[in-house]
């Protein structure tokens, strides 16, 4: 079976980078996965994707070394079967605040007897070597989303599911949990090194999403190891905004300059 290098990274306690893909592009995912991300992460939660363009992306991403994982949109077995079916190397699963909903994604996430994930067909045998089925519990990753603050408050009771590699802050609906509003203050930075320190305790890595590649750095200095840099339609908007400002501001800049030019007195 081809090896989760992001998996690999994680198990060895080295951060694994990547970003979230939200546009249904497959030339845009081939293209992020051909810079060298360690992984990207279809965000089926919030993007508009069905599993064939899912399947699509998968196929678009495994053409490089990066590996693909999807987040779900729900922690239901179902999905995660046909996400981990249509070749997600692993799943990121929202909103789980128990130790039981934490143990309902990693059984859907591995096959018998560990787990409860069919053992039926897949395009995984097309492109991850024939004895996919011997080693996938091993190289499969199951990531919990620490995104509530009744989560945070249980965040080692969930992280010490068996089967569970690791958990993903989402800050975001923390804040929102916490009555934030989307604000950070002291408080939510509290609630995210809670959680940080859990997966100290417990031994399993601790995620988080970033607003830039200086937050990324931060975040790994902090202890983080499975960070995500934005997603791609926040890079296409920056680098497309900033063009734009660019241009517009010399254009504003030579019409007045022409405008003074063709005053007369």
């Amino acid at each position: 079976m081809r090896t989760n290098t992001a998996k690999q990274l994680l198990r060895s306690g080295k951060p694994a980078v990547g970003l979230w893909i939200n546009m249904p592009s497959v030339v845009g995912a081939e293209a992020l996965a051909s810079i060298g991300w360690d992984w990207l992460t279809l965000d089926v939660e919030h993007g508009c994707m069905d599993y064939e363009t899912q399947q699509n992306l998968f196929i678009a991403i495994g053409t490089s070394g990066t590996i693909p994982l999807a987040r779900i949109p729900e922690n239901d077995t179902a999905v995660i079967k046909r996400t981990l079916d249509a070749g997600a190397y692993g799943v990121v699963v929202p909103m789980v605040c128990t130790a039981e909903e934490a143990q309902r994604a990693a059984a859907a996430c591995r096959y018998p007897p560990e787990g409860v994930r069919s053992a039926g067909g897949g395009r995984w045998r097309y492109w991850a070597g024939p004895d996919y089925m011997e080693h996938a519990n091993d190289e499969i990753l199951c990531i919990v989303m620490i995104e509530h603050i009744d989560a945070v408050a249980r965040a080692e009771e969930i992280l010490s599911v068996e089967g569970v590699d690791g958990c993903f802050i989402g800050p975001s609906d923390l804040s929102w949990s916490m009555g934030l509003h989307g604000k950070r203050d002291d408080r939510h930075a509290e609630a995210i090194q809670r959680v940080l320190e859990a997966g100290r305790k417990i031994g399993k890595f601790t995620g988080i999403h970033c607003m830039s590649p200086d937050e990324v750095v931060q975040r790994m200095q902090q202890g983080f190891r499975f960070l995500a840099c934005q997603n791609d339609a926040a890079f296409m908007m920056a680098g497309a905004g900033a063009a734009y400002r660019t241009i517009e501001a010399a254009r504003c800049a030579s019409s007045a300059v022409q405008t003074i030019g063709t005053t007369t007195p």
